[in-house]
């Protein structure tokens, strides 16, 4: 069963930078969020407020993918499927877990804070050997699943998609709310990760085919960034920062996702910039790097003018990023990990 009218693919060439420069804009606001000596300060709302109007970006990351995999007019073999894969995802798996381990210990030794044997291992075992690699490991279960999910969204009709999405999410909203309760934190085994995720692999193919339609995605968007950013404002104490309200799968950033992938799709305040759309996966990887330089030369250290200096570093950390990834693609060996 087909799904149509769709938008077209260079539209999410859009949503690919836009979401590049988010994930940047979230790490960026989060180092000075974290200094809880500083809660509730105008900085620290400054850097709530970045923050919380970011927390889209892994969630339409995943929704690009799901609009393209999910497609019920291009079905494939599973070997022809897990082989274009598997080489587009292995390669960068296994030598940034390895980079970043070892850039992990010389950042460690840098700041006269030596890693152990036993913190990298644990760092394997959570598949996430840096703060933003969980990402890769995650991805690795919804390709895994993805054929699969794309036959049984082939055989059903748009109510069923519809209602399928509607369940999926409330579990996963479900889920977030009891781990946050409880104080589990993730769940245990890394791989599990994906599970809720695939709520957003459906609902960017239902928002990219048209069948899921917000209405004025744009104000809602809007809103949900400023509930977000209340949320955990009011949630969070002096010594004790809740961020409850950032999660993935909390009601408002699930709104805030499904607003921001389909106001990206179908604006035209922004361009396509369909150039940069292949040096976003590299921008993810690398900017970790060029922040955590700037931090330990103290180049990045929010003050009081936090309100320009986070987006002013979002914007020379992006930049050094995609220019380092267009080197890198220059040569071909280096091309197939970013």
């Amino acid at each position: 069963m087909t799904d149509t009218p769709r938008f077209s693919l260079q539209t999410l060439d859009r949503a690919r930078w836009v979401a590049a420069i988010a994930v940047v804009l979230v790490h960026c606001a989060a180092y000075p969020l974290q200094a809880t000596t500083d809660f509730g300060s105008v900085p620290w709302h400054w850097s709530n407020f970045y923050d919380a109007a970011a927390r889209w970006c892994v969630p339409v990351f995943v929704m690009i993918s799901g609009a393209l995999l999910l497609d019920p007019d291009r079905v494939s073999g599973l070997a022809s499927f897990y082989r274009r894969r598997a080489a587009r995802i292995l390669p960068a798996l296994l030598f940034w877990s390895v980079f970043y381990l070892g850039w992990s210990a010389f950042m460690h030794a840098w700041q006269q804070e030596p890693l152990g044997l036993a913190a990298w291992l644990g760092k394997l075992l959570k598949g996430a050997p840096y703060y933003h690699l969980w990402y890769l490991y995650m991805i690795v279960g919804l390709y895994l699943f993805a054929p699969f999910l794309q036959r049984l969204y082939q055989a059903c009709s748009d109510r069923a998609r519809l209602a399928a999405l509607g369940a999926m999410l409330l579990c996963a909203a479900a889920d977030a709310a009891y781990r946050h309760l409880a104080a589990d934190g993730r769940p245990g085994f890394f791989f599990n990760a994906f599970l809720p995720y695939t709520a957003y692999f459906l609902a960017g193919r239902l928002i990219y085919a048209q069948t899921l339609k917000l209405p004025r995605p744009g104000l809602l968007f809007g809103l949900s960034i400023g509930l977000s950013a209340l949320g955990v404002a009011v949630m969070s104490q002096p010594a004790a920062l809740d961020f409850y309200f950032y999660d993935a799968f909390n009601p408002v950033v699930i709104l805030m996702s499904l607003a921001a992938f389909q106001w990206l799709l179908q604006t035209r305040a922004l361009p396509r910039l369909s150039v940069l759309a292949p040096l976003t996966f590299g921008v993810y990887l690398l900017h970790p790097v060029f922040l955590d330089v700037a931090k330990t030369l103290q180049l990045y250290a929010p003050s009081q003018h936090a309100a320009w200096q986070i987006p002013l570093a979002t914007a020379g950390i992006v930049a050094l990023s995609l220019g380092a990834t267009w080197l890198m693609r220059r040569i071909p060996l280096l091309r197939q990990i970013t």
